[in-house]
Protein backbone atom coordinates (compact mmCIF):
# COMPACT_ATOMS: atom_id res chain seq x y z
CA UNK A 1 0.00 0.00 0.00
CA UNK A 2 1.50 3.40 -0.39
CA UNK A 3 2.58 6.22 1.58
CA UNK A 4 -0.27 8.17 0.33
CA UNK A 5 -2.96 5.97 0.33
CA UNK A 6 -2.17 5.64 3.72
CA UNK A 7 -2.43 8.76 4.70
CA UNK A 8 -5.66 9.10 3.18
CA UNK A 9 -7.40 6.32 5.02
CA UNK A 10 -5.88 7.13 8.38
CA UNK A 11 -7.30 10.70 7.82
CA UNK A 12 -10.37 9.29 6.45
CA UNK A 13 -10.95 7.24 9.51
CA UNK A 14 -10.37 10.08 12.09
CA UNK A 15 -12.40 11.88 10.09
CA UNK A 16 -15.47 9.67 10.48
CA UNK A 17 -14.60 8.67 13.94
CA UNK A 18 -15.03 12.59 14.58
CA UNK A 19 -18.09 13.08 12.54
CA UNK A 20 -19.91 10.09 14.51
CA UNK A 21 -18.74 11.03 17.58
CA UNK A 22 -20.10 14.36 17.57
CA UNK A 23 -23.68 13.36 16.58
CA UNK A 24 -23.98 10.99 19.17
CA UNK A 25 -22.54 13.42 22.01
CA UNK A 26 -24.72 16.00 20.37
CA UNK A 27 -27.50 13.68 20.76
CA UNK A 28 -27.23 13.22 24.28
CA UNK A 29 -25.87 16.78 24.91
CA UNK A 30 -26.55 19.77 22.76
CA UNK A 31 -24.56 21.78 24.92
CA UNK A 32 -21.66 19.72 23.86
CA UNK A 33 -21.43 21.36 19.74
CA UNK A 34 -20.61 24.90 22.03
CA UNK A 35 -17.39 22.92 23.77
CA UNK A 36 -14.63 23.51 21.91
CA UNK A 37 -12.04 23.17 23.39
CA UNK A 38 -12.77 20.18 24.71
CA UNK A 39 -13.63 19.06 21.26
CA UNK A 40 -10.08 19.83 20.65
CA UNK A 41 -8.47 18.24 23.22
CA UNK A 42 -9.99 15.43 23.31
CA UNK A 43 -9.24 14.06 19.67
CA UNK A 44 -5.02 14.65 19.88
CA UNK A 45 -5.14 12.42 23.38
CA UNK A 46 -7.61 9.60 21.60
CA UNK A 47 -5.01 9.89 18.42
CA UNK A 48 -1.71 9.24 20.63
CA UNK A 49 -3.57 6.14 22.63
CA UNK A 50 -4.59 4.16 18.79
CA UNK A 51 -1.26 4.78 17.81
CA UNK A 52 0.84 4.10 20.75
CA UNK A 53 -1.73 0.85 20.96
CA UNK A 54 -0.83 -0.07 17.57
CA UNK A 55 2.98 0.05 18.13
CA UNK A 56 2.34 -2.21 21.02
CA UNK A 57 0.41 -4.51 18.48
CA UNK A 58 3.44 -4.67 16.17
CA UNK A 59 5.87 -4.35 18.69
CA UNK A 60 4.69 -7.40 21.09
CA UNK A 61 1.30 -8.74 20.26
CA UNK A 62 1.88 -9.97 16.72
CA UNK A 63 5.46 -11.61 18.51
CA UNK A 64 3.15 -13.38 20.56
CA UNK A 65 4.77 -11.80 23.91
CA UNK A 66 0.91 -11.45 25.21
CA UNK A 67 2.09 -10.54 28.99
CA UNK A 68 3.84 -7.12 27.71
CA UNK A 69 1.42 -6.42 25.28
CA UNK A 70 -1.28 -6.35 27.71
CA UNK A 71 0.74 -4.75 30.03
CA UNK A 72 1.96 -2.17 28.31
CA UNK A 73 -1.56 -0.75 26.68
CA UNK A 74 -2.80 -0.99 29.73
CA UNK A 75 -0.78 1.60 31.25
CA UNK A 76 -0.99 3.58 27.81
CA UNK A 77 -4.65 3.46 28.24
CA UNK A 78 -4.59 4.47 32.13
CA UNK A 79 -2.42 7.26 31.59
CA UNK A 80 -4.40 8.75 28.35
CA UNK A 81 -7.70 8.31 30.28
CA UNK A 82 -5.97 10.26 33.72
CA UNK A 83 -4.69 12.71 30.86
CA UNK A 84 -8.19 13.47 29.52
CA UNK A 85 -9.89 13.37 32.99
CA UNK A 86 -7.41 16.12 34.15
CA UNK A 87 -7.63 18.42 31.09
CA UNK A 88 -11.39 18.00 31.12
CA UNK A 89 -11.89 18.62 34.72
CA UNK A 90 -8.68 19.75 36.45
CA UNK A 91 -10.47 21.53 39.39
CA UNK A 92 -12.15 18.12 40.08
CA UNK A 93 -10.67 14.75 40.14
CA UNK A 94 -12.17 11.54 41.22
CA UNK A 95 -11.83 7.76 39.56
CA UNK A 96 -15.94 7.72 38.33
CA UNK A 97 -14.98 11.06 36.10
CA UNK A 98 -11.64 8.55 35.34
CA UNK A 99 -13.70 6.36 34.21
CA UNK A 100 -16.26 8.44 32.23
CA UNK A 101 -13.43 10.21 30.24
CA UNK A 102 -11.94 6.86 29.75
CA UNK A 103 -14.68 5.09 28.19
CA UNK A 104 -14.17 7.12 24.96
CA UNK A 105 -10.64 6.02 24.52
CA UNK A 106 -10.79 2.55 25.09
CA UNK A 107 -13.70 2.44 22.47
CA UNK A 108 -11.94 3.83 19.70
CA UNK A 109 -8.57 1.96 20.69
CA UNK A 110 -10.83 -1.45 20.78
CA UNK A 111 -12.41 -0.85 17.46
CA UNK A 112 -8.97 0.41 15.96
CA UNK A 113 -7.56 -2.71 17.57
CA UNK A 114 -10.02 -5.02 15.50
CA UNK A 115 -9.05 -3.54 12.74
CA UNK A 116 -5.46 -3.72 12.64
CA UNK A 117 -5.73 -7.36 13.69
CA UNK A 118 -7.79 -8.05 10.66
CA UNK A 119 -5.92 -5.84 8.54
CA UNK A 120 -2.87 -8.47 10.06
CA UNK A 121 -4.47 -11.44 9.39
CA UNK A 122 -5.44 -10.67 6.09
CA UNK A 123 -1.92 -9.59 4.98
CA UNK A 124 -0.19 -12.73 6.79
CA UNK A 125 -2.93 -14.99 4.90
CA UNK A 126 -1.96 -13.07 1.80
CA UNK A 127 1.79 -13.65 2.67
CA UNK A 128 1.42 -16.90 2.94
CA UNK A 129 -0.68 -17.81 0.03
CA UNK A 130 2.13 -15.75 -1.83
CA UNK A 131 4.98 -18.19 -0.49
CA UNK A 132 3.07 -20.99 -1.02
CA UNK A 133 2.66 -20.21 -5.11
CA UNK A 134 6.53 -19.13 -4.61
CA UNK A 135 7.39 -22.53 -3.53
CA UNK A 136 4.95 -24.25 -5.98
CA UNK A 137 6.53 -22.45 -9.05
CA UNK A 138 10.06 -23.21 -7.76
CA UNK A 139 9.20 -26.70 -7.20
CA UNK A 140 7.73 -26.97 -10.82
CA UNK A 141 11.03 -24.99 -12.49
CA UNK A 142 13.22 -27.67 -10.82
CA UNK A 143 10.61 -30.55 -12.16
CA UNK A 144 10.89 -29.01 -15.31
CA UNK A 145 14.57 -28.91 -15.68
CA UNK A 146 15.02 -32.24 -14.27
CA UNK A 147 13.66 -33.36 -17.53
CA UNK A 148 15.66 -31.69 -19.66
CA UNK A 149 19.00 -34.14 -18.42
CA UNK A 150 17.20 -36.74 -18.47
CA UNK A 151 15.67 -36.89 -21.55
CA UNK A 152 19.19 -35.46 -23.03
CA UNK A 153 20.77 -38.66 -21.45
CA UNK A 154 18.95 -40.66 -23.48
CA UNK A 155 19.01 -38.94 -26.41
CA UNK A 156 22.82 -38.68 -26.47
CA UNK A 157 22.73 -42.49 -25.45
CA UNK A 158 21.25 -43.15 -29.16
CA UNK A 159 22.82 -41.67 -30.80
CA UNK A 160 25.99 -43.00 -29.60
CA UNK A 161 24.66 -46.80 -30.73
CA UNK A 162 24.26 -44.93 -34.28
CA UNK A 163 28.03 -43.55 -34.37
CA UNK A 164 28.70 -47.24 -33.18
CA UNK A 165 27.15 -48.73 -35.83
CA UNK A 166 29.05 -46.24 -38.11
CA UNK A 167 25.40 -45.18 -39.41
CA UNK A 168 25.39 -41.59 -41.60
CA UNK A 169 22.22 -40.94 -39.44
CA UNK A 170 23.75 -39.81 -36.86
CA UNK A 171 25.16 -36.73 -38.05
CA UNK A 172 21.23 -36.17 -38.88
CA UNK A 173 20.39 -37.23 -35.19
CA UNK A 174 22.92 -34.53 -34.01
CA UNK A 175 20.76 -31.89 -36.24
CA UNK A 176 17.52 -33.06 -34.86
CA UNK A 177 18.62 -33.15 -31.51
CA UNK A 178 19.84 -29.09 -31.59
CA UNK A 179 16.50 -28.72 -32.99
CA UNK A 180 15.06 -30.00 -29.84
CA UNK A 181 17.11 -28.70 -26.85
CA UNK A 182 16.93 -25.21 -28.73
CA UNK A 183 12.52 -25.58 -27.84
CA UNK A 184 13.72 -27.25 -23.97
CA UNK A 185 15.94 -24.11 -23.49
CA UNK A 186 13.69 -21.12 -25.01
CA UNK A 187 10.03 -21.93 -25.97
CA UNK A 188 9.09 -23.59 -22.54
CA UNK A 189 10.22 -21.05 -19.35
CA UNK A 190 6.82 -19.83 -19.67
CA UNK A 191 4.09 -21.53 -17.22
CA UNK A 192 1.77 -22.58 -20.07
CA UNK A 193 2.43 -22.60 -24.15
CA UNK A 194 1.03 -23.44 -26.93
CA UNK A 195 -0.39 -26.95 -27.64
CA UNK A 196 0.74 -26.35 -31.39
CA UNK A 197 4.42 -26.06 -30.55
CA UNK A 198 4.02 -28.95 -27.90
CA UNK A 199 2.88 -31.15 -30.73
CA UNK A 200 5.53 -29.65 -32.97
CA UNK A 201 8.43 -30.97 -30.52
CA UNK A 202 6.80 -34.73 -30.32
CA UNK A 203 6.94 -34.34 -34.19
CA UNK A 204 10.37 -33.65 -33.60
CA UNK A 205 11.30 -35.81 -30.93
CA UNK A 206 9.58 -38.91 -32.99
CA UNK A 207 11.30 -38.03 -35.94
CA UNK A 208 14.66 -38.34 -34.21
CA UNK A 209 13.50 -41.59 -32.98
CA UNK A 210 12.79 -43.06 -36.22
CA UNK A 211 15.84 -42.75 -37.59
CA UNK A 212 17.17 -44.94 -34.65
CA UNK A 213 14.37 -47.82 -35.18
CA UNK A 214 14.25 -47.40 -39.06
CA UNK A 215 12.00 -49.94 -40.74
CA UNK A 216 11.35 -51.37 -37.11
CA UNK A 217 8.51 -49.16 -36.22
CA UNK A 218 5.78 -48.65 -37.68
CA UNK A 219 4.15 -45.51 -36.02
CA UNK A 220 1.04 -44.03 -36.00
CA UNK A 221 0.75 -40.15 -34.94
CA UNK A 222 -2.79 -38.66 -35.17
CA UNK A 223 -3.11 -34.70 -33.82
CA UNK A 224 -6.85 -32.42 -33.98
CA UNK A 225 -6.17 -30.13 -37.37
CA UNK A 226 -6.54 -27.11 -35.31
CA UNK A 227 -4.01 -26.57 -31.68
CA UNK A 228 -3.42 -23.17 -32.34
CA UNK A 229 -5.88 -22.11 -29.66
CA UNK A 230 -4.87 -24.14 -26.80
CA UNK A 231 -2.47 -24.03 -24.15
CA UNK A 232 -0.59 -26.68 -22.07
CA UNK A 233 1.83 -26.80 -19.63
CA UNK A 234 5.16 -27.40 -21.12
CA UNK A 235 7.28 -30.61 -21.66
CA UNK A 236 3.96 -32.76 -19.91
CA UNK A 237 3.26 -34.90 -23.61
CA UNK A 238 6.91 -35.73 -23.98
CA UNK A 239 7.45 -38.26 -20.85
CA UNK A 240 4.59 -40.87 -22.14
CA UNK A 241 6.31 -40.70 -25.84
CA UNK A 242 9.45 -41.36 -24.28
CA UNK A 243 8.09 -44.07 -22.45
CA UNK A 244 6.91 -45.69 -25.45
CA UNK A 245 10.07 -45.87 -27.05
CA UNK A 246 11.74 -46.89 -23.78
CA UNK A 247 10.13 -50.22 -23.44
CA UNK A 248 8.70 -50.91 -26.66
CA UNK A 249 8.61 -54.58 -28.04
CA UNK A 250 7.44 -56.58 -30.83
CA UNK A 251 6.45 -60.15 -31.16
CA UNK A 252 9.37 -61.95 -32.74
CA UNK A 253 9.04 -61.83 -36.70
CA UNK A 254 6.98 -58.50 -36.29
CA UNK A 255 7.42 -54.37 -36.04
CA UNK A 256 7.50 -52.93 -32.83
CA UNK A 257 4.55 -50.15 -33.33
CA UNK A 258 3.25 -47.22 -31.43
CA UNK A 259 0.30 -45.23 -31.78
CA UNK A 260 0.01 -41.56 -30.51
CA UNK A 261 -3.23 -39.89 -30.20
CA UNK A 262 -4.15 -36.26 -29.52
CA UNK A 263 -8.28 -36.00 -28.68
CA UNK A 264 -9.92 -32.27 -28.06
CA UNK A 265 -13.75 -32.53 -26.30
CA UNK A 266 -15.21 -30.75 -24.06
CA UNK A 267 -12.68 -27.99 -23.11
CA UNK A 268 -10.46 -31.21 -22.08
CA UNK A 269 -7.42 -32.61 -23.65
CA UNK A 270 -7.06 -36.54 -23.83
CA UNK A 271 -4.13 -37.71 -24.83
CA UNK A 272 -3.03 -41.20 -25.46
CA UNK A 273 -0.02 -43.52 -26.32
CA UNK A 274 -0.10 -47.10 -26.64
CA UNK A 275 3.03 -49.49 -27.32
CA UNK A 276 3.40 -52.89 -28.55
CA UNK A 277 4.88 -55.49 -25.86
CA UNK A 278 5.42 -59.10 -26.00
CA UNK A 279 3.56 -61.15 -23.39
CA UNK A 280 6.43 -63.27 -21.91
CA UNK A 281 8.67 -59.74 -21.21
CA UNK A 282 7.34 -57.68 -17.96
CA UNK A 283 6.60 -54.27 -18.42
CA UNK A 284 5.74 -53.61 -14.82
CA UNK A 285 8.63 -51.35 -14.84
CA UNK A 286 7.35 -48.90 -17.74
CA UNK A 287 5.63 -46.78 -15.91
CA UNK A 288 8.93 -45.97 -13.45
CA UNK A 289 11.28 -43.70 -14.46
CA UNK A 290 12.48 -39.93 -13.78
CA UNK A 291 10.42 -38.18 -16.41
CA UNK A 292 6.98 -39.98 -15.68
CA UNK A 293 7.31 -39.38 -11.41
CA UNK A 294 8.30 -35.92 -12.49
CA UNK A 295 5.37 -35.56 -14.73
CA UNK A 296 2.70 -37.04 -11.69
CA UNK A 297 4.16 -34.58 -9.34
CA UNK A 298 3.95 -31.33 -11.78
CA UNK A 299 0.64 -31.94 -12.45
CA UNK A 300 -0.55 -32.67 -8.66
CA UNK A 301 0.90 -29.08 -8.17
CA UNK A 302 -0.89 -27.99 -11.49
CA UNK A 303 -4.36 -29.02 -11.66
CA UNK A 304 -6.44 -30.39 -9.42
CA UNK A 305 -8.62 -32.51 -11.89
CA UNK A 306 -6.33 -34.51 -13.88
CA UNK A 307 -6.29 -38.84 -14.87
CA UNK A 308 -3.01 -40.72 -15.37
CA UNK A 309 -3.54 -44.38 -16.85
CA UNK A 310 -0.55 -46.98 -16.63
CA UNK A 311 -1.73 -50.58 -17.45
CA UNK A 312 -0.51 -53.57 -19.41
CA UNK A 313 -3.37 -54.96 -21.74
CA UNK A 314 -2.85 -57.98 -23.90
CA UNK A 315 0.01 -57.25 -26.26
CA UNK A 316 0.27 -53.36 -25.52
CA UNK A 317 0.95 -51.18 -23.15
CA UNK A 318 -1.65 -48.41 -22.85
CA UNK A 319 -0.84 -44.65 -21.16
CA UNK A 320 -3.10 -41.72 -21.02
CA UNK A 321 -3.67 -38.46 -19.76
CA UNK A 322 -6.61 -35.86 -19.37
CA UNK A 323 -6.43 -32.90 -18.33
CA UNK A 324 -8.67 -29.12 -18.22
CA UNK A 325 -7.90 -26.63 -21.25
Amino acid sequence: MGTYRKVFIHLLFWLIYSVVNAYLWYTFDKAYIDQSFYGITRLPIKVLAVYGNAYLLERFFFQKKYFYYFLSASIILFLSGLTQTIISDFHVFDFERLTIYSLPIYSVVIVSTIIIVILQYFKKAGETHQLQLEQVRSELNYLKTQVQPHFLFNTLNNIYSLTLENSKQAGKSILQLSELLRYMLYETSAEKIKLSKEVNYLQQYINLEKIRFGEKLELSFNTPEKTEHFMIPPLILIPFVENAFKHAVSVPGEKIWITIDIVIKDAMLFFTVENSTYNNLKSANAASGIGLENLKRRLSLLYVDFEIVHEQRDNYYHSSLQIPL
